[in-house]
C-alpha cells in the first residue's frame, strides 16, 4: 500500500476509534440511565417524555421496539431480552416516557450492538 494511503487509512482509523463511544465490554455486567423511548418515533420526529408516554405504549403494543436514550449521551441504546423469543416491551412499557436504570450484558456482532436487560429499576422523580 502506497505511504499516503497508509496515512489516510492511519487517520481514519483514529477517527473512528475515537469518535466511538467507550461501553463496556462484550459480556460484562454495566448499568445504564436513560429515557424509556419508542425508537420510531424518537428517531423520525425526536418525541420523547412525559407527553408522548401514551403513543409510546401503543407503539411499543405494535411491535416498535422500545430503547434507551441514556442520560449525558444522548445515545440511543437498543435492548434485548436475555431468553431468545422475547421482547423487552412487555417490562419496559410501564415505563415509557420516564426514566429508568437497566442493568445487563452488552452483546455485540456485525458492528451493531445491544443491551441484554437483566433489571429495571424506575429513578425516583
Amino acid at each position: 500500500m502506497p505511504w499516503s494511503m497508509r496515512r489516510i487509512a492511519f487517520a481514519v482509523s483514529l477517527t473512528t476509534l475515537l469518535a466511538t463511544p467507550v461501553l463496556a465490554a462484550a459480556g460484562n455486567k454495566t448499568t445504564v440511565t436513560g429515557e424509556v423511548i419508542d425508537s420510531a418515533c424518537y428517531i423520525k420526529v425526536g418525541a420523547k417524555g412525559e407527553s408522548h408516554r401514551e403513543c409510546a405504549q401503543k407503539c411499543a403494543d405494535a411491535g416498535i421496539p422500545l430503547a434507551l436514550l441514556e442520560d449525558g449521551t444522548g445515545n440511543v441504546i437498543w435492548l434485548a431480552s436475555v431468553p431468545d423469543m422475547e421482547t423487552p416491551n412487555k417490562k419496559l412499557k410501564e415505563h415509557a416516557g420516564r426514566k429508568v436504570t437497566i442493568t445487563g450484558t452488552w452483546a455485540e456482532r456485525g458492528g451493531a450492538r445491544i443491551l441484554l436487560v437483566e433489571s429495571i429499576q424506575a429513578v425516583k422523580r
